[in-house]
């Protein structure tokens, strides 16, 4: 294993000063050593930086936390992004440890198009992220996101992520962000991910912001996960969008306190939001142990009484196995959509609507 080397052992009048030494003495060497900002003070940065191959760099161990305690790193990249990627691939990444703080105009990850560079093989752990435009857009194959990751006050959709065989926050996740502008917002937006896991992500959605949105892909897990909003600061429209995909799995989901005002003019596409989970398209798709909650009498919820818990305007082979709900189960389909494209248990039914 290839020792950490010390920001702080390179030269610099600034942090930027001191990370360009250090990145261009990691990048020359054969085994690409992990850059370690160990000092127990903010660290400042404010250029774009592009990322290598075997590109690592951390906080110590366990530093990142909810509240940004230690290890915190402020960056300030007006109408940009600090780490860059360029061609084809890039390979072999490792960033853990670590509080970011940015701003309303600074992204932490450049974003990229589905045309440009494909993030491979790499890791990113024990993360926390608060005040950032957006926090990663962009395409990845076999990338994992494990450790806890706390995520708020961002200024708008924080993830927006594609491609295959990836595992994000195997451990879970807070995401908490207030400050999105109006319109159609999300928190996790998966426009085409396949063969891979999302873990237990705890994501609250509050007013025009639904906390996550699958537009296709095959093979994606979403498991464990709880897609909510706080008492008295509800989401107006569905807290789960499926607008398409093949051979999903959405399973163990707790939903609480979605719906509250679906007319909204901040919801632009009124067909996404006709129920807590709305889907438009997709087949083959499993809904097994989702739990939908009126607060149980320990919160109060905003919800209209027989909201759907899952509205379906369109799809193929859809499953629903042990639903739990708070009230009697609302599974409402299209009258478009044929009652044959359902499997139920025994106790359950769909109605058209």
């Amino acid at each position: 294993m290839v020792n950490p080397v010390p920001l702080e052992k390179f030269k610099g009048d600034t942090d930027d000063d001191k990370l360009t030494e250090a990145l261009s003495y990691a990048a020359a060497q054969t085994h690409k050593p992990v850059i370690l900002l160990g000092e127990h003070r903010q660290y400042t940065f404010e250029k774009r930086r592009k990322m290598y191959n075997g590109f690592a760099l951390s906080g110590p161990p366990v530093s990142g936390s909810e509240f940004r305690y230690n290890g915190k790193v402020k960056l300030n990249v007006p109408k940009s992004g600090w780490l860059d990627m360029s061609g084809d691939q890039l390979k072999g990444i490792y960033i853990g440890d670590l509080s970011f703080e940015g701003n309303a105009e600074t992204s932490f990850f450049v974003d990229k198009t589905h045309t440009q560079t494909v993030l491979w093989a790499s890791h990113l752990k024990n993360l926390g992220f608060s005040l950032f435009k957006h926090v990663i857009w962009g395409a990845h194959t076999a990338v994992t996101f494990s450790g806890q990751w706390d995520v708020n006050n961002c200024y708008d959709t924080e993830f927006k992520l594609w491609g295959s065989d990836n595992n994000y926050w195997t451990d879970g996740m807070l995401l908490d962000s207030p400050n999105h502008p109006d319109g159609e917002r999300y928190h996790i937006w998966l426009p085409n991910l396949s063969k891979s896991n999302v873990g237990p992500v705890f994501v609250t959605g509050m007013d025009n912001v639904t906390p996550m949105r699958i537009d296709g892909g095959r093979g994606l897990v979403v498991n464990g996960a709880r897609l909510e909003a706080q008492q008295g600061h509800p989401t107006w429209g569905s807290q789960l969008i499926i607008t398409g995909g093949k051979f999903l799995r959405v399973r163990d989901v707790f939903f609480f306190n979605g719906m509250s005002n679906p007319g909204s003019t901040g919801h632009p596409d009124a067909a996404l939001h006709k129920g807590i989970v709305t889907m438009t398209g997709g087949s083959d798709v499993v809904f097994d142990g989702c739990m939908f909650s009126n607060g149980d009498g320990q919160q109060k919820g905003s919800t209209p009484a027989g909201t759907p818990h899952l509205y379906i305007g369109g799809g193929a082979r859809i499953r629903v196995r042990n639903h739990q709900s708070s009230d009697t189960p609302q599974i409402v389909r299209a009258k478009s959509v044929s009652a044959r494209v359902f499997y139920l248990d025994s106790d359950l039914k769909v109605t058209a609507g």
